[in-house]
């Protein structure tokens, strides 16, 4: 049960990341204050070449921010798998530890960037999820 309520946690997280975070910043700005405001515009227009293709400041953000949105899917559908092992033998569930174990080793590295990058609710956030897949692990 614990593995689906933190595939929930982190379907509520990515929707809020990518609508609320990433498709809405993009679409209205940061608000962040007159000086933000003019660095974000400023980054739609200054160009340089990445990999030969030609983008933006902008684009790249965007870019990267939705495809932090994309890897949380496998995450969430791993977790909602395996909440659904609960009742098959051990053995079984044993042979699933590695994607629970990897699950929680990148949610934990999201939370700890999350902190570091992004302020406490980030990581905090994504911290909940961290124990709560590790109770899920230890007590399954």
């Amino acid at each position: 049960m614990l593995y689906r309520i933190c595939a929930g946690l982190l379907l509520l997280a990515t929707l809020g990341h990518t609508l609320g975070g990433m498709l809405g910043t993009a679409r209205t700005g940061p608000r962040a204050g007159a000086e933000a405001d003019r660095v974000f515009r400023d980054m739609q227009f200054v160009h340089f070449t990445w990999q030969g293709a030609d983008t933006t400041w902008f684009k790249f953000w965007l870019g990267n921010g939705l495809c932090v949105s994309a890897l949380f899917l496998p995450a969430i559908v791993a977790l909602w798998v395996l909440g659904g092992l609960g009742g098959l033998d051990p053995t079984v569930r044993h042979a699933t530890l590695p994607i629970a174990l990897a699950t929680l080793v990148g949610i934990a590295l999201t939370s700890l960037l999350g902190f570091k990058y992004f302020g406490p609710r980030a990581g905090v956030g994504f911290g909940v999820i961290t124990i709560l897949i590790g109770i899920a692990i230890f007590t399954a």
